[in-house]
């Protein structure tokens, strides 16, 4: 299979399954995860609802048919996720979200 049509395919499908990964744990709420929601902001329990919708788009791209719906689902996330961590002005965390939020739009360009 040639490189370019490999990256067609398993882009979505590798970003699905980190999306179905980091899901179940944020939603899971270690200390971290809980420690880190509040101090972006957010109220007790978010992490459940933040960590659904992972899973929830994970599960959309890894399936050829929703694959669109998902990767739509994942820029919406991760955009802001990036808008969060820069008014938290956590810095740390930035580039990883920039990079989902880089691989899920072109996930989107792969259907256009």
């Amino acid at each position: 299979m040639p490189a370019f049509k490999l990256i067609l395919v398993g882009l979505p499908i590798l970003l699905g399954l980190f999306m179905i990964g980091n899901g179940c744990v944020t939603f899971a709420g270690p200390s971290i995860v809980l420690r880190n929601f509040a101090l972006w902001g957010y109220p007790v329990g978010f992490h459940r609802v933040t960590g659904g919708f992972l899973v929830l788009v994970g599960l959309l791209l890894v399936i050829p048919a929703t694959s669109l719906v998902g990767a739509i689902g994942s820029t919406m996330i991760m955009l802001a996720a990036v808008a969060t961590l820069i008014r938290a002005r956590d810095w740390a965390h930035l580039p990883v979200a920039i990079i989902l939020a880089v691989a899920s739009v072109a996930a989107i360009a792969i259907h256009g």
